[in-house]
């Protein structure tokens, strides 16, 4: 089997040589390509598939040099070779734009009417900006508020407990040093009187 596949590409070089040495005696009237291809065919079939291969590139890449013809064919060529690869993508890209066409679009009075609305959209887009800034600043307004009242109702009145509390503090230490002293007061005359 490896050796049939072997000969069939051996074959398919022949055939090419062949079919490019007819193009190149079309294109320049030479028998280079002949004398050079029967040199590769006379040395036997030991040459290796790489090197006709290469050869034969040469010879097309020399022939296209020579003619603008050959040169735009190869072009041609290329740019088959670019269809080719994308002939998968055609018949989706047809089933999408036959759903595209059949999408049912809107009547061009909806059209129209959605168009007459545009400026006013635009001034309700202006308004909302307006309003949008207006909040920002009642925000910002309503922030120093509450600190204001942080800072003086509740800053301030802990500060007015603080002091209540430290005087009542004070308050509590005059009555007990009195409570104390008329205590030993009366202690001592209990004891003196005793």
């Amino acid at each position: 089997m490896n050796r049939q596949i072997h000969q069939t590409a051996l074959d398919t070089l022949d055939d090419l040589q062949y079919r490019l040495q007819r193009l190149e005696y079309f294109v320049s009237g030479s028998d280079d390509a002949q004398n050079s291809l029967e040199n590769v065919v006379s040395r036997g079939r030991e040459h290796s598939i790489t090197a006709r291969l290469a050869k034969l590139e040469h010879t097309l890449h020399s022939l296209s040099e020579r003619s603008p013809v050959i040169h735009e064919l190869l072009q041609l060529d290329e740019i088959a070779a670019v269809v080719a690869a994308h002939a998968t993508l055609y018949p989706t890209t047809v089933s999408r734009l036959i759903s595209i066409r059949d999408i049912n679009f809107p009547s061009s009075s909806l059209s129209a009417s959605l168009i007459a609305l545009q400026p006013r959209l635009v001034e309700l887009e202006n308004l909302q900006n307006v309003q949008a800034k207006e909040m920002a600043e009642l925000r910002a307004g309503s922030a120093k508020a509450v600190q204001r009242w942080y800072e003086l109702g509740v800053l301030a009145q802990g500060e007015c407990w603080a002091d209540w509390e430290g005087r009542m503090e004070e308050c509590e230490k005059g009555v007990r040093r009195l409570e104390g002293g008329r205590r030993r007061e009366t202690e001592e005359k209990e004891r003196y009187l005793s």
